[in-house]
């Protein structure tokens, strides 16, 4: 980083030791399972429905209002399991100039915008972006991404640049290692980050913001600095977007107010159906006929993929050319493949490599229907991924809550969630190849109607430049704003006093 003229007086060394003093190594509150939070009835999550429906408006009226002659410019900060990526590439066809920079510290292969483009299979169990490009994997190139470093200098307050303020370096000293990250993000109209809300607060730059799960479940629940400076910069976003129903029960706990819904966006075009390019390799290679798929990182706490396995091994006991295909990857990878051998059925279950999401496109295309979790009951990009193409989902969710939270309703899943219910829906679909094509079918409608429709794209645009033209939204009317009642209290309570041994999430 380049040093910067020294135009500011030496830090108040007073206010740096008492704002030191706040922070602690313990838990500001805690959920184990958000998705059973009190709040999360129909009536108020249709009532958030409802609302963010009105600032949606909102934002679109701004944008008739705003000079089309200008155009803007978006930063898309960090990209968890490719998420800014992919929404980048819904928007990017509709007008938005959209650059994305990526976490110094986010190494992981998945999480780099290429993996998206990429059409191919990484063997061993390195998933290193660094180490990827190293041993020659043919990783397509990219334009409009950014990747840098951390600072070197940032200790001395008075190196600072001037939009530094000094209450905010005393409080987060820590985190101005990220200014060269910081300095980037500040030459944008207006920012969209996930995983790392904090980079775009420290910006002094207009920003939605959305979460991943861990940032706003765990790192929020911190009482360190960390924690401070999530809550602080999540509820700073002029807006926080929630895709799924337990965004609300984060917000109910920290008291955050700024949070809508707005549906998780991929390109409808890169996600359709199309032909089944691996069809007849997995046919010619494993003797089977009817294809299950699991794409989700095998991990049976936050997944329940036992679940999904011991369904598919009563399915299979009554259906001899039955396969599995499983994608090799997850906390517990070794674990189950222990348990295939243990339950003889190597011969009807294939792991593969990992795969770039173009490969893992034509997988989906390719089989009978996807396995996805049993556990958290909210689907993510792997079941979304599989509606976009048309392909049936087996999981669990929680389909009274999507009812009331979503303009598209509960996504048409069968909804499972034990091993016997598994293998009765693979049944099903195994021996109705009019109930599979019905299956299909309803997928692909509610994802366009959910997510691919243009309209949604525009709302995101809409959001973006009501951000960049320094629009705040009211939120007095807001659902969020009601007070605490006595079950939430004593729900919030009793989940903290079961909390894990700081700083353990589980």
């Amino acid at each position: 980083m380049e040093s910067v003229e020294r135009s500011k007086p030496t830090v108040n060394e007073d206010l740096l030791k008492r704002y030191q003093k706040q922070y602690v190594p313990a838990w500001h509150s805690f959920d184990r399972h958000p998705w059973r939070h009190p709040w999360l009835t129909p009536e108020n999550l249709s009532l958030m429905r409802d609302f963010s429906r009105q600032v949606r408006e909102e934002a679109h009226r701004l944008f008739e209002k705003k000079s089309r002659r200008h155009q803007y410019e978006f930063g898309f900060v960090c990209n968890i399991a490719n998420s800014m990526h992919s929404s980048a590439r819904a928007l990017t066809p509709h007008g938005a100039k959209v650059t994305l920079l990526m976490h110094p510290y986010d190494d992981y292969l998945l999480s780099q915008p290429e993996w998206e483009l990429f059409d191919g299979c990484v063997n061993g169990n390195s998933h290193s972006y660094l180490e990827a490009v190293k041993s020659g994997l043919p990783l397509p190139e990219m334009q409009g991404v950014w990747r840098g470093s951390v600072g070197s200098d940032w200790v001395e307050y008075e190196r600072m640049p001037p939009f530094v303020r000094e209450s905010d370096y005393c409080r987060w000293r820590d985190y101005y290692c990220f200014l060269p990250m910081i300095e980037v993000a500040r030459r944008f109209d207006s920012l969209f980050v996930i995983q790392a809300p904090y980079i775009a607060y420290l910006s002094k730059k207009p920003y939605i913001a959305t979460h991943m799960g861990g940032d706003i479940w765990y790192e929020c629940s911190r009482d360190d600095m960390l924690g401070h400076l999530q809550r602080k910069a999540f509820s700073q976003a002029t807006l926080l977007i929630a895709s799924n129903p337990w965004s609300y029960a984060f917000a109910r706990r920290y008291g955050m107010r700024n949070m809508v819904y707005m549906p998780t966006i991929l390109n409808s075009e890169e996600y359709s159906p199309g032909p089944a390019v691996f069809r007849e390799e997995w046919e010619k290679t494993t003797g089977g006929t009817f294809f299950v798929l699991s794409t989700a990182r095998v991990d049976e706490l936050f997944k329940g993929s036992r679940i999904g396995l011991d369904g598919f091994a009563r399915f299979a006991a009554r259906h001899p050319n039955v396969r599995l295909i499983q994608l090799g990857w997850g906390a517990d990878l070794e674990v189950h493949r222990t348990q295939i051998a243990s339950m003889g059925l190597e011969e009807k279950i294939t792991v593969i490599p990992l795969a770039g999401k173009r490969r893992l496109i034509n997988y989906l295309r390719s089989a009978d229907c996807l396995l996805d979790q049993f556990v958290v009951g909210y689907y993510g990009m792997t079941a979304l991924e599989a509606m976009a193409v048309g392909l049936p989902v087996i999981m669990r969710l929680e389909a009274a809550q999507y009812d009331a939270f979503s303009d598209a309703g509960a996504p048409p899943v069968y909804n499972v969630q034990t091993a016997e219910e598994v293998a009765d829906v693979l049944e099903r679909l195994a021996t109705s190849p009019e109930e599979r094509m019905q299956a299909a079918r309803k997928c692909r409608d509610w994802f366009m109607r959910y997510s691919g429709d243009a309209h949604w794209a525009q709302s995101y645009l809409d959001l973006l430049i009501s951000a960049a033209s320094g629009h705040r939204f009211s939120f007095s009317q807001s659902p969020l704003r009601s007070p605490l009642n006595q079950t939430e209290r004593e729900y919030h309570r009793v989940e903290l006093s079961n909390a894990p041994l700081f700083p353990n999430y589980f």
